[in-house]
């Protein structure tokens, strides 16, 4: 089966917010980075930030190839569930932005770079939902 113009366009928003992200996430590293080395957790530090980071984009990786490439309605789902989760630090980025509460050690551009991220994850998310991927993931009716 062709993939549908949806789902390319899927995946282009994707790719996009995992690079924007991947951005904010390195710039907002190297703008608190030093502060992490400076404390006393300098060596969890050094060993779980890259960790965390490598599972994230294996992670998105995954997602991304069961939906794009396999039309997995399970990852489908699950990019929903994530999605759904970052909405609440989409609102606490834009309660930083807002009030200047709660982010200490926090860029400006790093902010920005996150919230560009979560649109753009918001975008690639509703194109699941577009009435040409019902056959993609094997929902409804694959006549119509």
């Amino acid at each position: 089966m062709e993939r549908p113009a949806s789902i390319v366009r899927f995946e282009q928003l994707y790719a996009a917010h995992i690079g924007v992200g991947l951005a904010a996430s390195l710039l907002a590293l190297m703008n608190s980075g030093a502060a992490l080395l400076a404390s006393g957790a300098a060596e969890y530090t050094r060993l779980l930030l890259p960790a965390g980071m490598v599972i994230a984009l294996l992670t998105q990786a995954a997602l991304w190839f069961g939906i794009a490439r396999k039309g997995a309605s399970v990852a489908k789902w699950i990019l929903v569930v994530f999605t759904a989760v970052n909405v609440l630090g989409a609102l606490f980025a834009v309660f930083v932005l807002v009030t200047g509460f709660g982010g200490a050690g926090t860029s400006l551009p790093s902010l920005a770079l996150s919230l560009v991220a979560s649109v753009l994850l918001y975008a690639a998310v509703s194109m699941l939902f577009r009435p040409d991927t019902k056959p993609w993931f094997g929902e409804g009716d694959a006549a119509a």
